[in-house]
């Protein structure tokens, strides 16, 4: 029997349904579930409610409403039999979802997010089922985020006027950025750069030359595409600015004189110490009983057929996880994971002291420092918010580095020979870091070398 983790959301829901709890005879008949005729936008970090209505001739009491994404399961959130379950909800929704139940003697079945994210913008699907009829609607939310007030920067002197830089930050989705002159016309500029991080917020950069004399004022805007919102700085440029930016020059010639020398010598220290190849074996004393190890502990694969084990402390129960055997309390290292993808899975290091039963959030604060494909996605497992990676095409083989002492964790694809992601460095205070796998339904990984 197929696990729902590897249902696509190709398939219409109710055979996803089907499949997962095995209902059978389904009919749509008078059961009809609508949705909102336009997406809800929200700002990120504010809460939001997705409209869900079903109309039925039928009693609501034995209604099972199921609010999901790409896959079925794990899903957003979960309503049946008069209750909430969250034993597959995904994990980004945790404790941040409610089903706004005062609607449902109505047929109103809303789904409120708390502190919504960038990462909670796309399709929702509100799936009803009662008795033996079903019907779903979509609901599609688009997150925005205002970023900051622009800040203005004399840079220097450039083809015989000043040089202006405009920048601004954390803004959803891509801003335009505009200058105006004292009457409100707009100027042309001379370059202009937007990048994105890869929380998915963008940057916008841009500057111009200005050669007007006297006193002149000079505006920046940054607007907001999708709210028509913008944010303003002005300036006033004078005479008086020449000798402060020559000033700012010699300054920032002399500072950035000693980043480079800082930059050699970081760059001397870490070649100095060597960077080391390990073998890694699984610790089969680790592993959820739904894992099932190779003989030499050098492979592993979910079967999700349990198998008879003790279920001793250190194994990791209900997470489907395993440790390395050897930790680490000093030294660099690297060593490499080739996967075949089922559905889903995360890749890192953890403290030894993690957490082995019950939940387990998979972050930093927790001991955990991993990247994989989970819910569909390719992200760094980082806190608050995780990181998506969609510029980089999801591996199929993985380096994994750790630098104890400096307390640096770092990704590299081998598939493209390029980096995935660096986390932010942290001192893990001595305790013992172990390589740590999560695998989802399906999914095969093997160690090298």
């Amino acid at each position: 029997m197929l696990s729902a983790s590897h249902l696509c959301c190709s398939l219409p829901a109710f055979i996803i349904y089907g499949l997962v709890f095995q209902v059978h005879e389904l009919q749509s008949a008078s059961l009809n579930v609508t949705g909102p005729p336009s997406p809800i936008t929200v700002a990120m970090g504010k809460d939001v409610v997705l409209p869900c209505h079903f109309s039925t001739k039928h009693s609501t009491r034995d209604i099972e409403v199921t609010w999901f994404r790409e896959h079925f399961s794990p899903f957003v959130h979960r309503y049946k039999g008069g209750q909430d379950l969250y034993g597959d909800q995904m994990l980004q929704y945790q404790g941040r979802t409610e089903l706004l139940k005062n609607g449902l003697a109505n047929g109103t079945v809303d789904l409120k997010i708390f502190r919504v994210q960038l990462s909670d913008k796309g399709n929702y699907t509100c799936f009803v089922h009662h008795d033996s009829e079903y019907d779903e609607a979509v609901v599609e939310l688009r997150v925005t985020a205002g970023g900051s007030a622009p800040l203005i920067a004399l840079e220097r002197y450039e083809d015989g006027g000043i040089r202006v830089a405009c920048r601004s930050a954390g803004w959803y989705p891509q801003p335009q950025v505009l200058w105006q002159d004292p009457h409100g016309q707009h100027l042309p500029s001379l370059s202009e750069n937007i990048t994105q991080d890869k929380s998915g917020l963008f940057a916008a950069e841009s500057s111009i030359i200005f050669t007007r004399g006297g006193n002149q004022k000079l505006s920046c805007w940054v607007r907001h595409a999708l709210h028509s919102q913008e944010r303003g700085s002005a300036f006033y440029i004078s005479g008086k600015h020449e000798k402060k930016i020559a000033m700012q020059a010699a300054v920032l010639r002399e500072r950035d004189a000693e980043i480079e020398k800082q930059a050699d010598e970081l760059a001397w220290r870490r070649y100095a110490v060597p960077i080391e190849e390990v073998k890694v074996v699984l610790d089969p004393d680790t592993a959820h009983c739904d894992l099932v190890l190779s003989e030499d502990c050098k492979s592993v694969k979910r079967e999700d057929t349990l198998q008879d084990i003790p279920d001793i402390p250190q194994r990791f129960n209900p997470w489907r996880c395993v440790l390395g055997r050897e930790g680490f309390t000093s030294g660099r290292y690297y060593w490499e994971v080739e996967l075949v993808d089922g559905g889903g899975w995360t890749v890192g290091v953890s403290r030894v002291d993690v957490k082995r039963k019950g939940d387990i959030e998979f972050k930093p604060e927790e001991g955990i420092w991993a990247v994989g494909k989970w819910a569909g996605n390719f992200q760094a497992l980082t806190s608050p918010n995780r990181t998506l990676l969609p510029e980089i095409q999801t591996p199929t083989r993985v380096r994994i580095s750790l630098d104890y002492e400096e307390g640096r964790v770092a990704f590299f694809s081998v598939d493209e020979e390029i980096p995935i992601f660096t986390f932010p460095l942290v001192s893990f205070e001595g305790i013992r870091v172990h390589p740590w796998v999560w695998l989802g339904p399906g999914t095969w990984l093997k160690m090298w070398p």
